[in-house]
């Protein structure tokens, strides 16, 4: 690829990681972000929705999501669950090369003993002794920098670095865009139409990148003429368990997904979970348990996701709607009745559960439907890269996954 401008919207892992990529092969970068930069204050419900970065997916269901600098890097658990490989294969995407090169420049170790609170080895030693496949996991965090008593910000890997290394090598990053559509002239992408302090702007580039998240690249689309996009979606949904334990209590600082396991076959996966008390409190009212609303500080909490099914419908003006079969409500059901099972067997009492909740939507712009195995859309200078692009229910973190593909696009676009 020549150094002619390249266009990408979203500043997430998979856009940072292209930005870097190609501005450091010579190629000028411009980046287009909806959000601003990351909030110094913990995370609120009510400011994530006033932020528009929790709505709803299905009656009742809310979906979190980052809408800032960084995108998803910003509000993920750092864990680094590598890409099924397999699976792109069998689409033409062949990526081993690329993850490689990802796992050789970022953390993915799992955490050292000192680092594991009580309610995570508690957790443990129950899954374990139930015969489960309960494991460590390996976490995207620079373990060097933390101590007995946890990791500072800088101790967790983020999209920031990519895009601080694409800002140096002459990558401009500019926020507070929100693209509309992408702009076609002679039968191939020239540029895109965002909106600017409630102005319609027009970026001009020779290579246009969507990596603007599982919602946003198909509404982009949509917008764009390609109507096909945002049939479907997954959004792994997530319940979290709750139970309350005396003896040993929990730990703010705990980090989360330290270990668990997958079960493919079953369609779910359970690891132990961490979130923030506000968090808490809202989970312990939704379930109705206020005689749990003050233990935060004495519970140990477990979080089964499910892979669900490809269905609903993400619109042009960016509704996201869906319902969940009774196979998704099944798999749910049994993962809920096993991290309930462990959770007493590790000592809980009180045992509740949250309301569904989702996590990272994606499949929305499917490889080997509207992608070919250059990611590329209707048009070669028109690519998508993020999770909208993963083909067939997922139920993983896919940080690691979109990292690969950014890696893999940027290495066919310039090879």
């Amino acid at each position: 690829m020549s150094a002619s401008d390249v266009i990408i919207a979203g500043s997430g892992p998979a856009g940072a990681m292209l930005a870097r990529d190609l501005a450091r092969a010579g190629a000028s970068v411009r980046i287009l972000e909806r959000g601003g930069e990351t909030p110094a204050s913990a995370p609120n419900l009510w400011k994530l929705w006033r932020r528009k970065e929790a709505l709803y997916v299905a009656p009742g269901v809310a979906l979190l999501r980052g809408m800032r600098v960084g995108g998803g890097s910003t509000v993920f658990y750092h864990t680094a669950v590598s890409p099924p490989l397999e699976m792109f294969s069998r689409y033409g995407v062949e990526m081993a090369q690329d993850l490689a090169a990802v796992l050789a420049e970022l953390p993915h170790q799992p955490l050292e003993a000192p680092l594991l609170g009580p309610a995570v080895q508690h957790i443990a030693s129950a899954a374990r002794a139930l015969r489960l496949p309960w494991r460590a996991l390996p976490k995207m965090i620079y373990q060097e920098l933390c101590g007995h008593g946890g990791c500072p910000p800088a101790a967790f890997w983020s999209a920031a670095s990519l895009l601080a290394q694409a800002k140096q090598l002459g990558g401009k990053l500019e926020t507070g865009i929100q693209v509309n559509r992408v702009l076609f002239q002679g039968g191939r992408a020239v540029g895109v139409e965002a909106l600017q302090n409630g102005q319609l702007r027009r970026f001009m580039g020779g290579t246009v990148i969507l990596s603007a998240g599982g919602v946003a690249s198909p509404v982009i689309l949509q917008r764009s003429g390609i109507r096909e996009a945002g049939r479907g979606f997954f959004c792994d949904p997530l319940r979290i368990g709750v139970a309350l334990n005396q003896e040993d209590g929990h730990r703010e600082t705990e980090l989360p997904m330290s270990a668990g396991f997958v079960d493919r076959e079953a369609g779910y996966m359970l690891t132990d979970m961490t979130v923030p008390p506000n968090f808490y409190r809202a989970f312990a009212w939704a379930a109705g348990r206020v005689d749990m609303l003050a233990h935060y500080r004495h519970s140990m909490m477990i979080m089964v996701k499910i892979r669900d099914e490809i269905s609903g419908e993400i619109n042009a003006d960016g509704r996201v709607w869906r319902h969940f079969s009774a196979a998704d409500k099944n798999r749910m059901h049994n993962g809920v009745g096993l991290a309930a099972d462990i959770l007493r067997a590790a000592g809980g009492r009180r045992v509740f559960f949250s309301p569904w909740l989702a996590a990272h939507p994606g499949g929305s712009v499917r490889l080997g439907e509207l992608l070919d195995e250059r990611l590329s859309c209707r048009v070669l200078n028109l690519h998508v890269c993020d999770a909208s692009v993963i083909p067939e229910s997922w139920g993983l973190p896919p940080t690691l996954t979109v990292l690969s593909l950014a890696k893999y696009l940027g290495r066919i676009l310039l090879g």
